[in-house]
Order: C-alpha cells, then structure tokens, then sequence
C-alpha cells in the first residue's frame, strides 16, 4: 500500500481569504432567505425539536478575535478565553474580544453556525447555531488583528519566534489548552504551515476530535486540516456542488474527509455594521457546521468516544443510510449527515481513530508523540488505526448533488452591504487519504 508524505511547498500567510462584491439592495431580502438553506437542508430545526442541541458537550473554537455581543450571539453559551494569545509590538496581549470588523468578523461568524442563537437584527433573517445547546469555548490564536493604527499584527512574537518559552506557535497552544479544558471537540476554520503536533497529540491522547476547514484552493494542504487524524472539512453549496477555487477549477484534495454546507450562507455583520447581514461562503463555515452535528450526536449518545464518532460521521455520511465509507477527492467521504448519525449507536463501532495513519514516518502527529502524551496523562484517549490510499476506481463525485451538505473555508463573500476584508490563507502540497482499515464494519 501506498503511504502519504506530507511535504512544506509554501507558506503566505494564515487563516481564511475573504473577497466580496456589493449586491444591490433590491436582491437583499431573496439573498437573506436563501443563505439559511443549510440550516433547513440538514433537518436541524428537528434535531433540536427531539430533544438534542449539543446540550452538555463542550466545543472548542479557536480563531481570530469576537465580538460576543452581536445580535445573534448575545447570551449565547460561550465561554470567552482570555486574554489571546496574540501580543502587540510591545508584548502585551490582545483581547480576545473586540467590536472592530476586520479582526472579529471571521471567528464571530465561525462561532455563530455553532453557538447561533436565532436572534435577528432588525429587517434581518434569524441564523441558529447547530449545536446552540453547547458550550462553545473561544480561544484567539491567530490570524491577522488589526491594531488601533490599521497595522495588520500576525499573533507571533515581534522577533517572529513561536509563542512562550515552550518555544509553541499559539494555535498548538491553544489546542492543548482546549484539551486541558475539557473540550470534547475542537473547530478550527484556519490553517497555516505552523507545527501543531504536541496540541493535536494531546487532543487524540485525551480522545477529543480535532475538525478543521480545508484549504479553499484546489490542490492546496493546510495544517491542520491536512494533517495526521484530523477531520478536514470541504465546503458544498444549495446545488450540491463543491467550490471551486480562484482558478475556477474545482477545489479537489487528497485530505478530505467529508463536506459540509459552506457556500452562501447567511452570516453575521458587515463592514457597515454589526447590526447587517452578508451572505459568505467557504470551508471556514462548513467546519463549525460539522463540529456541531458531532456535538449532537455526544449528547445523543454519551458514551461513544471520540474515535467513535468520526466512525460514525464517515460511516453515514449523505441519505443512504449506514454503510461502508467510500473516499474520493472531492467530498471525502461524502456529506456529512446530522440524521445519520444520530439515527445509529457510535459504540458499535470500534474505538479507533480511522483517519490516523501509524505507518508515515512523516505523520505529524506521529504515533510516538500520541503515546508520550497519554503516558503524561495516566490513560485515556483514542486508539489509533493505519490508514491506505483510496482504491483507484473510488467514485469522483464533484459534480454530483450532495445530501445533506457541505461547506467551505472561509473564502468568497457575497456581502448584502459592503466590503469585503482579505485575512489570508496557506498552503502545503500532498498526498494522502483514504480509506482505513477500521475492524468490523470496514471500508476498502
């Protein structure tokens, strides 16, 4: 069998690109209905009508700085993290809070398809979270934040060096620190080139689930969404089609796992006011979107770990019903589906992280870091499973409808104001993924 290398080809930046274009006012009120066909699509309202909201589950976000105090957000179940992680040129940390639009647009929005409470501004659409029952806990890690001057600060040292005398980027901090408070899941809708290891090793030590938006661009990898065990989340839109890139080509990827709703989508604030509406796309808003559905299905099912429930998510992905996974590079496993899996018992399935590859000796993390991390931990965690390449006549579905959805990574907005904010985005060239030697029921 073949394995995955993961090679650095390069590196411009981190988190999401963000463009968009003014939609005349006429077209505002039949572009706010439409942007909450994901909602409807995925059957969540009847989750939620069943009794499961993500009630008792703790998911974690990690992004750029929020504003809590949107109309959609306020008294939400969100526990805020501060101060970021981000410091200023002088060393002192940034709030993880802020009102400003170009540094708290991204993670506002990512947390709303989680934490949204249906609370609408005036004239506007009510946009309620997936899993609004969760306690969301926010961490700012990174992206570009605006300082009072307009200068755009990347969350690293002013010498460029990794964060704290742990020598630790701020995201891999951040993702140990989710684990150390007792996250069941973390989302995170960015991606860079920067070394995560030790965070994602505690994560599977602890057996958390680690979701993260795909790159938006085709052929592009992001850590940590391409990298070793972690759910990488590809974005689809109302007609079931994946995005396509700046190139127009569609955005395929050997780290795929599944696709979620992500383009135009009904979103919070605009560079006018917080108190507006835009209508964005990208893995960015697929990613919390899965995160949620994963949250619905623990407070379903309490007792399934971890590596249980990524079984499930690629056992019952889009309307067939349970069966065996089957990946290809445009949908992974295909769309995830929230009523798939709360329609089946996760416990079934074995306790085994199916997309963890134990074999690449370039696997970051690799098997040894994942061990070393439960051994500092006294026990627990997710067991872990060899992964091999998909067989080479697994079906190419890209242009194919898609139920129930799938989402993107942060990249066009179609804005119902104004603006459009360019964040940035990565980068790094693979080759890997899928299909895993689960035990019992198992894909080939």
């Amino acid at each position: 069998m073949r394995r995955a290398r993961r090679r650095l080809m390069a590196a411009v930046g981190a988190l999401a690109l963000v463009a968009g274009f003014v939609v005349p006012s006429s077209a505002t009120a039949a572009s706010t209905e439409s942007g909450l066909w994901w909602f409807d699509r995925g059957k969540i309202q009847e989750a939620h009508d069943a009794g499961f909201d993500g009630t008792g589950i703790k998911i974690a976000v990690i992004d750029s700085q929020i504003n809590p105090d949107v109309v959609g957000l306020r008294g939400a179940n969100l526990t805020i993290d501060e101060p970021s992680y981000c410091v200023d040129a002088s060393g002192a940390p940034y709030s993880t809070v802020s009102t400003d639009f170009a540094a708290a647009a991204h993670g506002t929005r990512v947390a709303s398809m989680i934490a949204g409470t249906g609370e609408a501004p005036a004239g506007g659409a009510p946009v309620k979270g997936v899993a609004p029952g969760a306690e969301v806990l926010y961490y700012s890690s990174g992206g570009v934040i605006d300082d009072a001057d307009g200068e755009s600060i990347e969350c690293l040292q002013p010498n460029g060096e990794a964060m704290g005398d742990d020598r630790r980027f701020a995201l891999d901090r951040a993702i140990s620190d989710a684990v150390a408070d007792g996250a069941d899941i973390i989302s995170i809708s960015s991606g860079s080139t920067t070394v995560v290891s030790k965070g994602l090793a505690d994560a599977y030590a602890a057996g958390v689930v680690v979701v993260a938006g795909m790159s938006n661009e085709d052929r592009v990898t992001l850590w940590p969404a391409g990298l070793n065990g972690v759910v990488a989340v590809q974005a689809f839109g109302e007609d079931g089609k994946i995005q396509n890139g700046s190139n127009g080509k569609p955005n395929l990827t050997d780290d795929v796992v599944v696709a979620a709703p992500g383009l135009d989508l009904l979103l919070p604030g605009s560079p006018a006011s917080w108190d507006e509406q835009e209508i964005g796309s990208g893995t960015s808003f697929a990613t919390p979107i899965v995160a949620g559905f994963l949250a619905v299905v623990k407070q379903k099912y309490p007792e399934a770990t971890g590596a249980q429930l990524i079984q499930s998510l690629i056992h019952n992905t889009g309307t067939k019903g349970e069966h065996e996974p089957e990946w290809n590079d445009s949908t992974g496993y295909g769309a995830a589906s929230l009523t798939g899996m709360l329609s089946v018992d996760p416990t079934k399935y074995p306790d085994v992280n199916p997309l963890f590859d134990t074999e690449d000796p370039y696997a970051q993390p690799s098997v040894r870091e994942v061990n070393e991390a439960k051994a500092a931990m006294g026990d627990g965690g997710q067991t872990v499973a060899p992964t091999t390449q998909p067989d080479a006549d697994a079906p190419q579905a890209q242009d194919s409808p898609l139920a129930p959805w799938l989402i993107g990574g942060g990249i066009l907005l179609v804005l119902l104001v104004v603006g459009g904010i360019i964040l940035a985005i990565v980068l790094t060239r693979s080759s890997r993924r899928k299909t895993t030697e689960q035990g019992g029921n198992h894909g080939r």
